[in-house]
């Protein structure tokens, strides 16, 4: 089985947002149009960076290292995916950071608890 992950498309990361990375709403779209022209994957998923009270994650005067001005906070827009994604084929979304700082989809769970991992192998995926 062969499974698709994207990563933390959040308006956040995107121009506009408070940890904006040129190119991110242009990405969102590039994705949108990969899945609908070309796409072959039996799973579709997604992360998201999701923060509720992140502790010392968030800085006034952040280093950029492991602080960082307060960004993809929950119920927040930026918190969002960009408009631009279609979320249409999106099966579960993976929650990360939410106490702390995370830096990999594999430290998120989804709606459920499940961790990302153990949701990939209960579907059999393989690359």
């Amino acid at each position: 089985m062969r499974a698709l992950i994207i990563v933390d498309v959040q308006n956040d990361f995107c121009e506009g947002g408070s940890l904006a990375v040129t190119g991110g709403a242009a990405l969102a779209r590039a994705i949108s149009d990969y899945l609908a022209e070309a796409a072959d994957y039996h799973h579709v998923v997604a992360t998201k960076d999701f923060h509720i009270d992140p502790g010392d994650h968030f800085s006034g005067t952040p280093d950029y290292s492991s602080s960082w001005p307060p960004h993809c906070v929950s119920g927040t827009p930026g918190a969002d995916f960009h408009p631009s994604l279609d979320t249409s084929a999106i099966e579960a979304v993976f929650y990360k950071g939410a106490y702390t700082g995370a830096y990999s989809g594999f430290e998120g769970v989804d709606e459920n608890g499940t961790p990302l991992l153990n949701w990939l192998r209960q579907r059999g995926v393989d690359e």
